[in-house]
């Protein structure tokens, strides 16, 4: 409780001027053995709440105890970043609060959030919408931010108009809410925790519950009125427009970012769990994706059966052009809603022709989603979530159903997979950068020129630019650890590059970045919106420059008119050099040095020209199939030509 470390204070002085009198039976406030007396954020993992984000509201997880601030700051030889949480890592859940969590302290909760055992994040970003009142929680599941469309409130936008109402007055709830006090102060008298903790009976007894937004108004309006008398805030909206886009925001942020998708290791272990297939094969993929923030799902990767007699298929797998992240963080098809996902195959080489037509479905639990095999009573969901009160839903497991790699899978027993994230994305990028971002772009992704048989290297090769002239020694480009390429490949060395080239003979394409930060190419790799390819990730002040995430696999059905399939890029776009917006290697080391952003992409075109090129290769054919995997990124604003392109005469 904030004030009554000075209350204890007080009794204890007054104590020592009794006169001798005997104070055996009174009850003295202060700390028992054990108890939470004093704020202590400690840990090494981090939550964000957004939707905004919040400064100035309590948290508690596991033994750490602190709020949120609007500044980055260091705790125990940790860097915090803003409007972040501290945890330790071995935290069953964290809860958000107005108030006080300290011993004796009174408070209004906002939710909780279950955090896994297993599948631990460094960071994890929750909205409202990911916190529950309930109690026991039974999973860390996102929840409609209303559960009718009519309705003019929930008990989601009625936590968010609480914070809002408290947002101190000047501060623009667009980028954060800022509850007014001083969270390291123990007795702040114009801060809202302080009030609260000091007057519980100001929080009514329907807490947030209720669809008419109108009463709920007048039933925290009380607490609002007795704020205001110390710290002037903004108060509630009258109605919940704002609230809503602002959360819906966040869950759109929260839910973008980097995943991977693979088989259930399980399935190694448990005899048949290769259903419909013949006995003792296994299956197996790893398939990556960028999940863009209006919940597209951009990605693919290398599929295997084999069996017993040394068959096996090996085929490029990857999702329909329709796929997505429902705002419940469902697998949909978006142009249906159905809560199903197509996986397609290539069909490379000698793998039989349309061999996978999959329906792949579950629902992620905070940032993973579960395939619920159990082991000796034990699964994946079980032991991320040991304390849940629930096991998984049967609706939520991850699970392929139809025809993998040629095999009709058994619908009886759909096959478990799991997924997880593996990168987020900031919350609010600032959006004034990404306007002065917006426009169009020319792409090429260069590779390595090798003696590869090609017969036109004189004419197409170029040298690869120290970006680091004054070194002379050592051209960052090129380097086995780091570089864009190897010194070597098939022991030739490597001191030019070229143009890459698609399936589709597209080498140079365009991208346009919207005024959002989405981005996108059209048919052929022309300049338009026709497929979502990447989004703008994070943003710079100092030096101006924005961060992007690219997979160019808008789909494996549209394949055939998107350019460089598959390949992957993470780059940062330095608005500082001439306008001319090159693209660098994310790191600040990298990005002032000019070292130019990498492409990466091993299973889509150099698997289709393997098997074009067949087992008898030469040393040659093996080279040119190896500068095909990664290389270095040329970006520049406007045409090729222009005074920008730096292969312009």
């Amino acid at each position: 409780m904030r004030h009554l470390t000075f209350i204890a204070f007080t009794v204890l002085a007054l104590a020592g001027c009794n006169g001798g009198e005997d104070f055996s039976d009174a009850t003295v406030p202060g700390c028992p053995l054990g108890a939470n007396c004093d704020l202590n954020p400690r840990g090494e993992i981090f939550v964000e709440l957004q939707g905004p984000r919040v400064a100035n509201l309590g948290y508690s997880c596991g033994n750490s105890t602190g709020y949120t601030r609007s500044e980055e700051e260091m705790v125990g030889g940790v860097e915090v970043p803003a409007f972040h949480a501290l945890c330790p890592a071995n935290s069953n859940s964290i809860e958000f609060y107005i108030g006080s969590d300290l011993f004796e302290g009174n408070n209004v909760s906002f939710g909780r959030y279950l955090l896994p055992q297993q599948l631990r994040k460094g960071t994890y970003q929750v909205t409202l919408a990911d916190l529950s009142l309930d109690n026991p929680i039974t999973s860390p599941r996102r929840v409609a931010l209303k559960a009718h469309s009519m309705d003019a409130t929930s008990s989601v936008l009625n936590r968010s108009a609480l914070l809002h109402a408290l947002n101190g007055m000047g501060n623009n709830p667009d980028q954060a809410i800022i509850i007014p006090g001083k969270p390291a102060e123990k007795a702040d008298l114009g801060d809202p925790n302080t009030i609260l903790d000091a007057q519980p009976n100001l929080a009514p007894d329907s807490g947030f519950g209720g669809t008419d937004y109108d009463a709920f108004k007048a039933a925290w309006q009380g607490f609002i009125d007795r704020v205001n008398t110390e710290s002037p805030t903004d108060g509630f909206d009258t109605d919940t427009t704002n609230y809503q886009a602002r959360l819906e925001l966040g869950n759109n942020r929260s839910r973008a970012g980097l995943y991977a998708f693979e088989i259930a290791g399980e399935c190694i272990i448990l005899e048949g769990c290769d259903f419909g297939g013949e006995a003792g094969s296994t299956v197996s993929f790893t398939l990556n994706a960028l999940i863009l923030p209006d919940g597209g799902i951009l990605g693919g990767g290398t599929g295997v059966r084999a069996s017993n007699d040394q068959d096996q298929i090996l085929d490029y797998l990857g999702f329909d052009s329709n796929a997505g992240l429902s705002d419940l963080l469902q697998l949909q098809n978006q142009q249906d809603e159905s809560l199903a996902i197509d996986l397609l195959s290539r069909d490379i080489g000698d793998a039989p022709a349309d061999n996978t037509q999959g329906k792949v479905s579950g629902r992620f639990l905070g940032s993973s989603l579960y395939a619920g095999v159990e082991i000796d009573g034990r699964s994946d969901f079980k032991l991320d979530f040991p304390g849940s009160a629930t096991t998984l839903a049967p609706d939520d497991k991850g699970e392929i159903e139809g025809k993998l790699l040629n095999e009709n899978l058994d619908p009886e027993s759909p096959l478990p997979f799991r997924a997880t994230k593996t990168g987020f994305v900031q919350a609010l990028p600032d959006s004034a950068i990404i306007s002065d971002l917006a426009g169009t772009y020319t792409i090429r992704l260069m590779r390595a020129c090798v003696d590869d048989d090609l017969g036109n290297d004189d004419a197409n090769c170029s040298d690869i630019v120290d970006p680091t002239p004054d070194t002379p020694d050592v051209n960052e480009e090129i380097s086995n650890s780091g570089g864009n390429y190897p010194e070597l490949i098939g022991g030739e060395t490597i001191t030019r590059e070229r143009f890459r080239v698609d399936e589709n003979d597209v080498d140079e394409f365009c991208l346009s970045i919207s005024s959002s930060g989405l981005v996108a190419t059209g048919v052929g790799g022309a300049c338009g919106t026709d497929y979502a390819v990447g989004f703008v990730t994070r943003t710079f002040s100092d030096p101006k420059s924005a961060n992007v995430s690219l997979r160019l696999a808008p789909g494996l059905d549209v394949a055939a008119n998107a350019p460089h399939f598959n390949a992957t890029i993470e780059g940062r776009i330095d608005l500082e050099v001439g306008g001319c917006a090159p693209m660098y290697r994310l790191s600040d080391e990298n990005f002032e040095i000019g070292l130019r952003a990498r492409w990466v992409e091993d299973s889509y075109l150099p698997r289709l020209v393997l098997a074009d090129l067949g087992d008898d290769r030469t040393n040659a054919e093996d080279r040119r199939v190896a500068s095909l995997v990664s290389g270095a990124v040329q970006f520049f604003a406007g045409e090729p030509g222009d005074p920008c392109d730096p292969m312009a005469p």
